[in-house]
């Protein structure tokens, strides 16, 4: 029988070694080399964070909306952190596609 758990385990390793994480890797050491780039980015993932769950659970005001919408107005100028979005873009990109072919029996089955 197939232990799919080292299956998943190989994936995470062979993960890291793709172009698409090293790529995201480096991009991050180069912000927490700018301490203020490492504080705007950290600042902004804390309010995507927030933001997320103040929607879940129906309490997101304009007011948050206008925040989180300019504070990704000024992260968007700083090259360092566009970079790391981009590279973050990259990675998503290849774990959807990778989705696809885990999920390819499920959809098959149920499309018959």
């Amino acid at each position: 029988m197939v232990n799919i758990y080292d299956t998943a385990n190989q994936l995470e390793e062979d993960l890291q070694q793709t172009s698409e994480f090293l790529a995201l890797k480096g991009a991050y050491a180069k912000i927490k080399l700018d301490p203020l780039a490492l504080a705007m980015f950290k600042k902004f993932q804390q309010k995507q964070i927030e933001f997320q769950k103040k929607q879940a659970n129906g309490t997101l005001k304009d007011e948050d909306i206008n925040q989180l919408k300019d504070l990704g107005e000024r992260v968007q100028k700083n090259p360092l952190i566009v970079d790391l979005m981009q590279k973050e873009q990259g990675l998503a990109h290849l774990l959807d596609e990778i989705s696809q072919i885990m999920f390819k029996p499920v959809d098959e089955l149920y499309h018959d």
